[in-house]
Order: structure tokens, then C-alpha cells, then sequence
């Protein structure tokens, strides 16, 4: 192909670029994810149960428009600017504009359409997102097709996320509380700048990543058939185990953050302590960042989730039965876990590519878009599950949402049960799954490249 001739070969620039990517979504919809639900409790009053229900309701129908988006962007063809990119360069702005308006403070208006409200502003925003992040999960699998540097974009990508999650854990409880309180206008004012910010990190990622592995086109006329390959797709065991367990993982993962400020707040009795755990995670960032890559080529990325989490897990369920009420000491096991459980996080995206391959291994064809698509709709699911069950489960313990109110001995101990529980469940069911249903070994995995390359080299010569 006379475009590919003329791409220049793949660098540390495509690597930096995918962080950003990864960064740019990552400051809208974490920050979302962080303090959207925290923002309609205690900043517009609104019952947790109703919360919840109204999370779980949009996430799942987002959830579903992710494969729908998939074959839209699989059936189209390449353009100039690729087949990936000009997705993320135009829809990353009006999703700028929906995260913001996300915030306003509605708290006065009648309760009814302050649901309303709540309800358009959330599925318009996750309609764009998925308009922006299908397309740039999808981008990796085109932008290399070698082992090494695929797992390079992984580790990568989730740098950006980890960026992301140090400074806002850091910056969040100091600058978005006063005397422990939640502050309506600093949470609109954060969302903008992270509006912002997420919109030129995205419009980097398309200047600065390029795609180079040539997708071929259907021949003309031909329809993607979307349910024959959604057939082919329930039989790829290797994206089945990377969706479930992902899928478990995210749901224990994102339990626990939503409930990681009510932790701090009540259990250890100031939420700014929680910005202390944000800068002991820039050291826990740079040593997953720099060990996961050699872990993974020593033992394999399925070896080395399964031996990691595992870990994190049996810490995690002592700690149900042993609270610890020094929040520094909790501080430091959280982020000795974060480090065996991070290899589930940073190598998710290059297994995700595996599962890609060994879609194409079965099939012969990629169909990238649908088959992470298909995937993406997993992680949405498990979104809508988890940011409901954050909001059912402090309504189940009786968490009291008044301005100002200190919760009961029985709320605060109910929070710590909740939070170490989930974490070991999660975790715990998500490695089993993982040993299990994943069939892509690293002995596996360097079989399955090896047949890819001299089949597409047979098509080559052809």
C-alpha cells in the first residue's frame, strides 16, 4: 500500500501519543466515574438508591451502543486520515461539552427534573464517548502488528490512566472540600479544566499516532454481516475470558473506588487523607510502569494477572476480618496490592489485541472494530453495575446523604466490610476466570503470531 510506504516507522512518538489518548479520555470519564456519583449525593441531594438505578438504566444502554458503534466504524471505509483517528478528532469535542454541563448544580430546581436532567446529560455524554473511545481502543491494533511493541502501547496506554488517577486522587479531596465538605462550584470548575484538558491530550493522540497495519476492505457490495460475526465472537475463548474477566475485576475495582471517599471521610475521619495516598501512588505507578513489561515477557500476561491479583486478593480478605484504623498503614498495604493487582490493568489492552488476533486466527478476518467493541460493551456493563452497587450499597447501609451529617458507629463499620469484601470477590473471581476460560498461555500466544505471520505472508505472495 503506497500510504504505508510513506508512514514513518513506529517510535517513542506513537508510544507518548497513546498515553495521551489514554489521558484524554481518562480526564472526563474518570473524573466522572471519581465524583459524578459523589456530586449528585451530597451536592444535589439526590437519594442514593435513585442514584443507582439511574446509573445502572444509562450504563447499560451505553453498553449496548458500544457494538453498534464498532460495526458502524467497521463498516467504513479508511480515509486520509485513516480509519480510526478522524472519529477521535470530531467527536472528542462535543464530549468535552457534556462532561461540563455533567456538573452544573441543578440542586434547586424540582426533584423530578433534577432526575431529568441527570438522565440526558449522562447518555448524551456516554453516546460521545463511545463515539471517541471505540475508535482509540481500536487504533493500537492498527498502529503495530509486532508482540513487543503491542505490549509497549498497553503498558503505555494505561500510564495515562495512572497519570490520571495520581494527580485527581491527589488534587480532588484538597481542592473539592472545605472543612470536609463537598463544594458545588469546584466540581464544575474541575470539570472544565479536565474538559479541556482531555480534548488537547485527544486531538495530540490524532497528530501523533499513526496507523500503519493495512485493514483490507470488503470487496464492494458485500454488508458486514453483524450477527454472524457476533456468532464468531461467542466462540472466541480468548476475548470470552478477557470480557468476564474484566469484566469481575472492573466491578470489584470500581466498587471500591466509588466508595474510596466515603472510606477516608468516615471510616478514617478526613477525606483529605486520601490526597496522601495519591502521592505514595506516584511511587507505585513508576514501579508498575517499569516492572510489568519484564513480569509479563518473564512469565506471560495471563501468568502474571493471575499470580498479582491473586495476591492483592488474599490481602484483602484478612483485611475484612482484621480492619486497620491507621489510615497510613492501610495507605501502604493498599499500594503494595496496587502493585500485584496493576498487571490486570496494564496488560488488559494487549490482550484485548491478542483476542483480536485470535479472532482472525479462527475466522480469518479482524473486524477490529466489532471484536473490541464487543469487549468495550463488557467494561460499560461492568460500569453501569459497579456505579450502581457503589450508590445500592451505601442506600443499603443506611449511609445518611443530609449535608453535614456523621454517620452511625454501624455505617462506618458497614463501609470497611463493603470496601475490603468487594475487593477480595472481585479480584478473587476475576483470577479464577482468567486461569480458567483465557487460553492465550505466553508459549500460546507466541504460537498463534507465528501462524498469523505465515498465513499473511502466504496472502502476500499470492
Amino acid at each position: 500500500m503506497d500510504q504505508k510506504k510513506t508512514v514513518r516507522p513506529f517510535s517513542m512518538k506513537d508510544k507518548i501519543g497513546y498515553t495521551l489518548g489514554d489521558l484524554g479520555c481518562c480526564f472526563t470519564e474518570q473524573y466522572r466515574a471519581m465524583y459524578l456519583s459523589i456530586f449528585y449525593t451530597l451536592i444535589l441531594q439526590v437519594n442514593p438508591f435513585h442514584v443507582g438505578i439511574l446509573l445502572l438504566v444509562t450504563k447499560i444502554w451505553d453498553a449496548v451502543n458500544d457494538p453498534i458503534i464498532g460495526a458502524i466504524v467497521d463498516s467504513r471505509k479508511a480515509t486520509k486520515g485513516g480509519k480510526f483517528i478522524p472519529w477521535i478528532r470530531a467527536f472528542s469535542f462535543p464530549m468535552a461539552v457534556l462532561c461540563i454541563l455533567g456538573f452544573v448544580n441543578v440542586g434547586n430546581i424540582n426533584y423530578g427534573l433534577r432526575l431529568a436532567y441527570m438522565f440526558v446529560t449522562y447518555v448524551l455524554y456516554e453516546a460521545l464517548y463511545t463515539c471517541v473511545n471505540v475508535p482509540f481502543g481500536t487504533l493500537s491494533s492498527v498502529m503495530t502488528d509486532d508482540v513487543s511493541q503491542r505490549t509497549a502501547l498497553s503498558r503505555y496506554r494505561s500510564l495515562g490512566g495512572t497519570i490520571f488517577m495520581t494527580v485527581m486522587v491527589m488534587i480532588g479531596p484538597l481542592f473539592l472540600y472545605v472543612d470536609n465538605k463537598p463544594v458545588a462550584g469546584r466540581f464544575l470548575m474541575l470539570a472544565c479544566i479536565c474538559a479541556m484538558l482531555g480534548l488537547l491530550c485527544l486531538q495530540i493522540t490524532c497528530v501523533w499516532c499513526k496507523e500503519r497495519v493495512e485493514v483490507p476492505e470488503r470487496p464492494q457490495g458485500e454488508k458486514l454481516n453483524y450477527l454472524h460475526v457476533l456468532k464468531e465472537i461467542s466462540h472466541n475463548k480468548a476475548l470470552l475470558g478477557v470480557m468476564f474477566f474484566s469484566l469481575t475485576g472492573m466491578i470489584g475495582a470500581s466498587v471500591v473506588n466509588g466508595l474510596n471517599t466515603y472510606l477516608y471521610k468516615d471510616f478514617f475521619g478526613n477525606v483529605k487523607i486520601q490526597a496522601v495516598s495519591g502521592m505514595l501512588s506516584v511511587l507505585y505507578a513508576v514501579l508498575s510502569f517499569a516492572i510489568t513489561q519484564p513480569l509479563a515477557n518473564k512469565f506471560g500476561k495471563k501468568e502474571w494477572c493471575c499470580m498479582g491479583a491473586g495476591f492483592a486478593a488474599i490481602v484483602f480478605g484478612i483485611l475484612f476480618f482484621f480492619p486497620v484504623h491507621n489510615p497510613v498503614v492501610f495507605i501502604v498495604i493498599n499500594g503494595i496490592c496496587y502493585l500485584g493487582a496493576s498487571g490486570m490493568q496494564v496488560l488488559i489492552w494487549a490482550m484485548v489485541n491478542d483476542a483480536i488476533d485470535y479472532h482472525e486466527l479462527q475466522t480469518g478476518e479482524r473486524n477490529e472494530g466489532i471484536v473490541y467493541s464487543t469487549y468495550s460493551f463488557f467494561r460499560k456493563l461492568a460500569s453501569a453495575i459497579s456505579g450502581s452497587l457503589s450508590s445500592f450499597v451505601l442506600g443499603a447501609i443506611g449511609y445518611n446523604v443530609t449535608a453535614g451529617a456523621v454517620q452511625t458507629a454501624g455505617v462506618v463499620n458497614a463501609i470497611w466490610k463493603s470496601y475490603t469484601g468487594v475487593y477480595f470477590l472481585g479480584y478473587g473471581i476475576a483470577v479464577a476466570i482468567l486461569f480458567f476460560v483465557y487460553p492465550l498461555t505466553k508459549q500460546k500466544t507466541a504460537e498463534m503470531l507465528t501462524e498469523l505471520k505465515t498465513r499473511r505472508a502466504a496472502k502476500e505472495s499470492k
